[in-house]
């Protein structure tokens, strides 16, 4: 799954929970048109992440969710690792993460966690 993609169902995760989110929050969110989201919102419905009402707004899918929280344990681990593992400070962290969090894959997060004995809570 390409990187905007996983950030638009990253975003709704984080800024609309179990909530629907409308299009102009994750265009504003994201710094996107608001075509651009309707097409990707398109897309990821296809997918089955997301459920768009029309004139409610968007919703992730229990597969969006799942998708949406591996995401963002990638990122906490990683930040995790950079932070305390290799002497970065808090501020530097998040942007490595946030790339890595998109190419790592599901059995590296799980070997670092277990490396770094990163608390899965």
């Amino acid at each position: 799954m390409s990187q905007s993609r996983e950030d638009y169902v990253k975003f709704i995760y984080e800024h609309a929970g179990d909530e629907s989110i409308s299009n102009k929050t994750i265009a504003e969110g994201l710094e996107v048109s608001p075509a651009s989201v309707s097409e990707m919102i398109n897309k990821l419905a296809k997918e089955g992440l997301v459920i768009n009402e029309r004139y409610r707004g968007s919703a992730l899918t229990p597969k969006g969710h799942l998708m949406a929280q591996e995401m963002v344990r990638k990122h906490e681990i990683w930040e995790y690792f950079l932070q305390n593992r290799l002497g970065y400070t808090k501020e530097e962290v998040h942007e490595f993460a946030e790339v890595l969090e998109h190419v790592t894959p599901k059995d590296l997060a799980d070997r670092l966690a277990i490396y770094i004995e990163y608390p899965e809570e």
